[in-house]
């Protein structure tokens, strides 16, 4: 689509470009506005999310090497596996492997300077999603995440990627994924105050990512990303990740329901 752009003769890469973006806005709204229902110094809000954009770099890229170590394993006579190394970390990321190195990069700052993990991380997360819809409008620049063939509305064509096929119709999987992703950050907008304090705004955008995830993985066109038992490595993640989604509904559900109940 739009792999990069040209400002007063300088050239960028549209999917960092846009990236950066999303995390400019992210943490803008999360510093402004979800921080005034906790008492965290704005700076360390800003400090965490630091650690966390580490910590996401390192986890989704860690993932994606993970993902591909079959395919070098089932494809060392015939391809060049140097070569394929060199370009696994050039480019790449899987998206689970990045929240879960985001957390744990919040989680090192928090023990770090001694401030309540978990009132940081409900800060952060509502802004999340939004980060996300943001970066896949990247990836549709870039051609990553592509979609299947698919001929019917919506379809679109690159012409010019080095990630996706050139040239065939696919099915527009960012463009849902983004506009999915922008739908859960509303509704987690919505209901954050209704769930202030406790970790169910984690626990809601665990089990409504997981089940974007898993439907629009039917329709991914990259399966480099591994298949087991006609089931892609993010749709197990996303398994897990929704049952780790109810886990916290009804964990902060009983812890809720033995506070209110009357001391005999």
């Amino acid at each position: 689509m739009l792999p990069t752009f040209t400002i007063f003769g300088y050239k960028f890469a549209s999917y960092g470009a846009i990236i950066f973006l999303g995390l400019l806005i992210g943490s803008i709204i999360a510093v402004q506005y979800f921080s005034k229902f906790y008492k965290i110094k704005k700076e360390d809000i800003i400090y965490a999310i630091l650690y966390g954009i580490i910590g996401l770099g390192i986890g989704a890229k860690l993932l994606y090497i993970l993902t591909n170590i079959p395919f070098l394993i089932l494809n060392y006579a015939t391809i060049d596996i140097w070569d394929t190394i060199l370009k696994m970390f050039k480019g790449g990321f899987v998206f689970y492997g990045g929240l879960i190195g985001g957390i744990v990069g919040i989680f090192i700052y928090s023990k770090q300077f001694k401030i309540n993990f978990k009132d940081l991380l409900l800060i952060i997360v509502p802004v999340i999603p939004l980060v996300h819809s943001i970066g896949r409008i990247g990836c549709l620049c870039a051609g990553c995440c592509y979609g299947m063939e698919y001929h019917g509305f919506g379809a679109i064509t690159f012409h010019n990627s080095n990630l996706a096929p050139n040239g065939i119709p696919l099915f527009p999987t960012q463009i849902i994924e983004a506009i999915s992703l922008f739908i859960i950050f509303i509704i987690l907008l919505i209901t954050y105050k209704k769930f202030l304090g406790t970790y169910k705004t984690l626990g809601l955008y665990c089990i409504l990512y997981s089940i974007v995830r898993f439907v629009l993985e039917f329709f991914r066109g990259d399966l480099i990303r591994g298949v087991y038992f006609n089931i892609s490595t993010s749709q197990w993640i996303s398994i897990a990740i929704f049952i780790l989604g109810i886990a916290i509904f009804v964990y902060e559900h009983r812890k809720l329901a033995k506070a209110d109940k009357p001391v005999m």
